[in-house]
């Protein structure tokens, strides 16, 4: 799983330059990263608070922020929401960037050793940003008058939550990929973005009962275990699609742009050959494409002619066919 939370693997980069002109081009990697995933993140995970404290629809809630994204950007990337996700994804990037510089440094190669340090330090940052990002979520877009400060058990729970999501991401997707390739025989690459993607989805059928008790205790810290079990029957559905759905930007698109920008803007040996390679590539995609075209454009040729021909044929074979009738009654 090459592109999650950074590189997972030691061989994804090497890199020429020193700390000193790496680590501000790290950041801002991660910088760039986060500004594109924290927007779509911010609208589902405040929606969902919403929903399950019944303050607003899912779908309403989602819809407003979209509409406030797309008509009043500077009020939407200036809210609580955004500003609280950009700064949770930004630290996760920067610790899995600084956390690879660091074992560049050192000259750490041994790749087991590199994915303990860099994946451990990222879900740490990720884990614990995020409990402390929906202590405030539900503090302020829950309704009603808050508690002074969100129960432990709610925070405790948050981080169960993500500790979970991390353990679906970095455990078991990776043992799910070998599978697929070693007993059913998938091709690697396909078995790594499927297992990557599902898995964690999958896991959100364990993660959102937790997530919503913990908000659902923040707000009724009095309710029945039956009220509880009642509470996570309604909302179990639409949390579960609405965390699926982020899994998307938030452990595909951000962790993909990080890795891709990194190789854009950080020294790497053999640049030329890299570059090669990639026009290559390009050209030869071109080329492949110009042939389908070609091919399809034969293809479209001969039809044409074939049914010219088979046009201009009937009426002779009409006029003979006359012909031999009159023949035939004389």
């Amino acid at each position: 799983m090459s592109y999650i939370l950074a590189d997972a693997k030691a061989t994804t980069h090497e890199f020429l330059e020193g700390p000193y002109a790496r680590v501000p081009k790290e950041l801002g990697c991660a910088f760039a990263a986060s500004f594109l995933v924290s927007p779509l993140v911010s609208i589902i995970d405040k929606a969902i608070v919403q929903e399950i404290t019944c303050v607003r629809s899912l779908t309403s809630s989602m819809l407003g922020a979209a509409k406030e994204m797309v008509f009043q950007p500077r009020a939407f990337l200036g809210g609580l929401s955004f500003r609280l996700t950009f700064a949770v994804y930004f630290g996760t990037y920067a610790t899995a960037n600084l956390s690879e510089a660091a074992l560049d440094y050192f000259s750490v190669k041994d790749e087991g050793t590199r994915k303990f340090y860099k994946v451990g330090a990222a879900s740490i940052a990720n884990v614990s940003l995020l409990a402390w990002r929906d202590s405030i979520f539900a503090r302020v877009f829950s309704g009603g008058t808050p508690p002074a400060k969100t129960p432990p058990r709610t925070v405790g729970l948050f981080a169960v939550r993500d500790t979970v999501t991390m353990a679906a991401t970095f455990w078991a997707a990776p043992k799910v990929c070998e599978w697929l390739t070693e007993e059913q025989g998938w091709d690697h690459h396909k078995a790594e973005v499927t297992s990557s993607f599902a898995i964690p989805v999958f896991a959100q059928f364990v993660t959102a009962p937790i997530h919503i008790h913990a908000l659902d205790y923040y707000s009724n810290p009095t309710a029945t275990t039956a009220e509880r079990i009642a509470t996570i029957k309604k909302e179990m559905g639409k949390v579960c699609f609405a965390r699926g759905l982020r899994i998307l930007p938030a452990f595909g698109i951000g962790s993909y742009s990080n890795n891709k920008f990194r190789e854009w803007f950080i020294r790497q040996p053999n640049e030329e050959l890299l570059l090669s390679r990639q026009i290559t590539r390009r050209v030869t995609q071109f080329g492949n494409a110009m042939g389908e075209e070609k091919v399809k454009m034969k293809r479209r040729i001969t039809t044409l002619g074939d049914s010219i021909r088979g046009r201009s044929t009937k009426p002779a074979d009409d006029d003979a066919k006359k012909q031999d009738d009159s023949s035939k009654k004389s």
